[in-house]
């Protein structure tokens, strides 16, 4: 019984470090070009928001939608769970956030020009995850190879999915693209730290950036005056 407290997290993991890379390499390599044109047409969209925001939170929805739905099924149920049997069950909740992407897409009533200082922040989040995060790779000892991408693995496309919560309009369209975004990266940050403790820091930012927008952006709503 004593033996029982001597565990740690890492003795539960059913996968090296090596092989969690791996799978962002093997994914990007089968993928290609698309892990280039996948952040260049989220740019795109994240421009045409600036230009015209209700066509550009629609385009960046529809493409978030997208990643999702690929993230879930090919890395997350085609590589990523026969490695970690757990993630069987996580892909559906991927199809379901890529539903509920594609529903922001198509209502009109979801969309509004937020005040400057929210805006600022989606973007800023969304460029992070775009073209800061696939940097981490070289920042943690890796090579580009298997840099993490958003809409082609999955930490930097929820990463990104926080940022929409500041452009969207409405408390139940916010919560819709927070809930799962947060609860994936803080199951990958607690991954990460099992593994490589260090590479935790990025999907807890994410956390930690999606709670403080929940508690913020709540408060807005629950006193718009």
């Amino acid at each position: 019984m004593r033996d029982m407290f001597t565990y740690e997290l890492s003795d539960l993991m059913l996968f090296s470090e090596r092989v969690y890379w791996r799978l962002f390499d093997l994914e990007n390599t089968a993928l290609w070009p698309m892990p280039l044109l996948a952040p260049l047409a989220l740019l795109t969209a994240l421009g045409l928001h600036a230009w015209r925001p209700k066509a550009g939170l629609r385009a960046i929805c529809g493409l978030l939608a997208l990643a999702w739905l690929s993230v879930g099924w090919n890395f997350i149920l085609q590589r990523y769970a026969p490695v970690n049997w757990m993630m069987t069950y996580v892909g559906p909740a991927f199809m379901l956030q890529a539903i509920a992407f594609a529903f922001l897409a198509v209502r009109g009533r979801a969309m509004g020009r937020n005040p400057g200082p929210e805006r600022m922040t989606g973007y800023g989040i969304i460029l992070a995850a775009t073209l800061a995060y696939p940097g981490l790779a070289l920042w943690q000892g890796r090579t580009m190879a298997s840099a993490e991408i958003v809409g082609i693995a999955p930490d930097p496309t929820a990463f990104a999915s926080l940022g929409v919560a500041f452009l969207v309009s409405g408390r139940w369209h916010r919560l819709a693209v927070l809930a799962l975004p947060c609860v994936w990266l803080g199951q990958s940050a607690l991954t990460l730290y099992a593994l490589n403790g260090p590479a935790a820091m990025a999907p807890a930012l994410g956390l930690g950036l999606g709670l403080v927008g929940l508690i913020l952006l709540g408060k807005r709503y629950a006193n718009p005056g």
